[in-house]
């Protein structure tokens, strides 16, 4: 059998990276107005999930944008701080849900997974409200028109102008891209070589979310060692503020009279270990170069 030659794919070679981030900026920003339509009702810990979710979906394609010149003062009057404020008030609830379920999950004491539940309670209704006062679709409309301006203000300056960064509206999509993903990989290789602590484990779950986001978002890859890598990380970082809300808990309520929990903090001390150990060998076997291909079969 002839062999096969991989090339990149032709959707992302004969698109430009104009276009393609205006496209899933759109694509994505439809997915935010269908879920911005729940906001407004019961903050249910899957609705909470769901919007943050599409949220972070945002920030990874806007983070990238912003480098490219789509960002200026309107965005951040008109959309920026009405997402910036809801992300951060559902980011309280889901700090606390999370907190909840694992509560649960590794039998913490009933007294202070009681403790959580009831200031969820009390915590909804004040972001209830600060959601309220929120003008969400009227952030998603400007959202709107915003995209469709700034498209036609930066192929025009790009036409007719020499830039400093280099941009060209010539560049394919796949070729713009490879650079933040490259940058991305190179962060994320650093940080997995010296990564031990709490913090320096946290901080390379959000290189490998970020590098996550961007092959889905703008190459269309999904990659299981980047998600149970993010999943494990993710859920290090979570035992790790759980371990801190048990002991701001247990000082609140009294820890001499929660029944369990030296045997909880032990279990939460055993689990962050394990999960340490599970997490090693991973940060070694992390996809570097993954890129997105078609082969065809070779005609010499």
């Amino acid at each position: 059998m002839s062999p096969k030659i991989k090339h990149a794919p032709e959707h992302l070679i004969e698109v430009s990276w104009l276009s393609q981030e205006e496209s899933r900026a759109l694509h994505v920003m439809r997915d935010i107005e269908k879920c911005l339509s729940k906001a407004h009702k019961k903050l249910t810990f899957d609705r909470v999930h769901e919007i943050r979710v599409v949220l972070r979906r945002w920030y990874s394609i806007w983070d990238i944008m912003c480098l490219d010149r789509w960002q200026d003062d309107q965005y951040e009057k008109q959309i920026g701080r009405t997402f910036k404020e809801l992300n951060k008030q559902l980011g309280k609830l889901r700090d606390i849900d999370v907190n909840i379920a694992h509560a649960k999950e590794y039998s913490l004491p009933e007294e202070v997974i009681l403790l959580w539940v009831k200031k969820r309670k009390k915590l909804t209704k004040v972001v209830a409200q600060r959601i309220g006062k929120l003008k969400l679709h009227r952030a998603v409309n400007a959202l709107k028109t915003y995209l469709g301006r700034k498209a036609y203000e930066l192929e025009q300056y790009l036409a007719f102008s020499e830039d400093e960064l280099k941009l060209s509206i010539n560049d394919s999509a796949y070729h713009h891209m490879v650079g933040f993903l490259e940058a991305t990989e190179r962060v994320a290789h650093e940080q997995a070589k010296l990564a031990n602590s709490d913090e320096e484990l946290h901080q390379l779950r959000l290189s490998v979310k970020r590098w996550r986001y961007i092959l889905a978002e703008f190459f269309g890859l999904t990659n299981l060692e980047l998600v149970q890598a993010q999943q494990l990380l993710g859920k290090h970082h979570d035992l790790t503020l759980l371990k801190e809300a048990l002991e701001v808990a247990a000082k609140k309520i009294g820890s001499k009279d929660i029944e369990g929990l030296e045997e909880a903090r032990s279990r939460l001390v055993l689990e962050l270990s394990s999960l340490t150990e599970e997490i090693a060998p991973l940060k070694d076997n992390l996809p570097y170069g993954l890129r997105p291909s078609t082969s065809i079969e070779s005609t010499y």
